[in-house]
């Protein structure tokens, strides 16, 4: 054997190679087999091959499994169960691997026996489970359970090496317990960076106050909208220096109030904000505290249609720095797309000043009475666009003001633009020399939806888009049929002029 491989670094190196070689899915380690044989090759081999077999786990079965069969059995429908608490003198195959367990992650493998639920508290009857996975550092609770009866278990699992912690809210919620394993969090993992608290079931909301002061390292934030987040806990949220990542969810009776005039220097490394609001009031009080500026994504859904004034404060309050904006109102029966739901172009002027945009989506705001000004100063000003997204309701009557010049704007100023969905006028279409069907821009956008835009005559407008979009893809229509149709001659004629050219 050569002696390069007795380097636990180069051997390290070689051993992932193998682990990855063919590999699909990312989050998965699928090429288990070639490890497995690495590990009985030779002693020099084994532990490092082994390290990187069990290092992370997407079920426990695997590891009950490493128990004498005496202690677990396979019942119907491919279900692990433990048949009693395993002796003192029965661990030693299973601390051998579990030692190595550093992450317990999704994807969960459904495929693989699962392990009834009534299995966790015989496991953990006479050993811990710090003491059984001693170099655990992400846990995703969901992974092991969803039992609310299992639920507590989770406050066992917290220590000072664990850095990323996920659970999910259980079907039948006792929000004390929940409260239990926050408190726990500061005094037994106080280098927690990643809490994400998320629920796939309907379960009833109920308010908890989140105190962050002791978790000086949070990175990342991720909260159910099960749980009603107090303006206090926000502002404790907002303290936090190193927080890059947050999302919440602000129901009905949240105070956006009480985060007026509040101190500098909050959320001061915030990068990406995700927040799911009942009026979009809310998010601006929360986009108003940020400090960051290294600001990169804000996503915000609401539910009260917001009017022109309302959208223009909060676009005022994201600051420049921003790359990636995305609006949306969630429907109600309510909504409308008449007056005082229409849009013009002064109420999104303020994303001019974001130099750095590489995404705008907007959704179901109401009527975008938007222009070719608009666009085509947008254009100048978002060079490093990539998607656009602006469009009014389905059921807006206003045809929109913008014409194919537009589109020339957006393709010659935005070189990395991939993907455009507007509302346009095709009606008339711009004169282009005979020469010009290999323009300079446009050469990355590939992904057209036009709506319900109106159009002209069907060759003139296959041409233009021939010449302005020389790569396109793929054309998306929402229209009516007999417009539908129009528009697909249009990518027919224009697939035909693809092809001779």
């Amino acid at each position: 054997m050569h002696q390069s491989l007795l380097i636990d670094e180069i051997l390290s190196h070689i051993i992932q190679f193998v682990a990855t070689d063919g590999q699909r899915d990312l989050k998965r380690l699928e090429n288990t087999s070639s490890l497995a044989s690495l590990a009985r090759t030779c002693r020099c081999f084994m532990e490092c091959a082994l390290d990187t077999l069990w290092r992370t786990q997407h079920s426990l079965s695997p590891l009950i499994m490493c128990l004498p069969r005496g202690t677990w059995e396979i019942h119907s429908s491919n279900i692990l169960y433990l048949t009693r608490p395993p002796a003192e003198s029965e661990w030693a195959r299973f601390d051998v691997y579990s030692r190595r367990v550093k992450s317990f992650s999704y994807p969960k493998q459904t495929k693989m026996i699962r392990l009834h639920e009534d299995a966790l508290p015989l496991l953990f009857a006479e050993r811990s489970p710090q003491s059984l996975f001693p170099s655990l550092s992400s846990l995703d609770f969901s992974i092991l359970s969803c039992s609310s009866s299992n639920f507590v278990l989770i406050r066992d699992f917290l220590s000072p090496k664990l850095t990323t912690l996920t659970f999910t809210l259980p079907r039948k919620l006792c929000p004390q317990s929940v409260c239990g394993v926050l408190e726990d969090l500061s005094r037994k993992a106080p280098c927690l960076e990643n809490l994400t608290i998320s629920s796939f079931f309907p379960v009833t909301s109920f308010p908890l106050d989140i105190s962050t002061h002791e978790l000086p390292d949070l990175r990342r934030l991720v909260v159910s909208s099960s749980i009603r987040i107090s303006a206090q806990s926000v502002l404790n949220i907002a303290s936090l220096r190193y927080l890059q990542e947050l999302a919440l969810n602000l129901h009905p009776d949240f105070d956006a109030d009480a985060l007026r005039d509040r101190a500098n220097n909050t959320f001061p490394a915030l990068q990406y904000l995700s927040l799911t609001a009942y009026d979009l009031p809310q998010c601006t009080s929360i986009v108003s505290l940020i400090s960051s500026p290294q600001l990169e994504e804000i996503s915000v859904t609401y539910d009260v249609q917001a009017q022109s004034s309302v959208i223009a404060s909060f676009l005022s309050a994201i600051g420049t720095s921003v790359r990636s904006i995305s609006i949306r109102h969630n429907m109600q029966t309510n909504t409308i797309a008449d007056p005082p739901f229409l849009f013009y172009p002064s109420t999104f002027a303020p994303l001019f000043a974001c130099r750095n945009l590489r995404t705008i989506q907007v959704y179901n705001l109401g009527t975008l009475n938007l222009d070719d000004e608009f666009i085509i100063t947008g254009a100048k000003a978002w060079s490093k666009l990539e998607d656009i997204r602006l469009c009014s309701l389905p059921w807006s009557s206003i045809i929109p003001s913008i014409s194919l010049n537009a589109l020339t704007a957006l393709t010659q100023h935005c070189p990395r633009l991939a993907r455009v969905h507007l509302s346009l006028d095709a009606s008339d279409v711009p004169e282009l020399p005979i020469s010009d069907l290999s323009m300079a821009g446009g050469q990355s956008l590939e992904v057209l939806n036009i709506r319900n835009s109106v159009i002209g005559p069907i060759e003139p407008v296959a041409q233009f888009l021939r010449a302005t979009i020389p790569n396109m893809k793929t054309l998306y229509i929402e229209a009516h049929p007999e417009l539908r149709d129009k528009w697909m001659e249009v990518k027919a004629y224009y697939d035909l002029l693809s092809v001779g050219s």
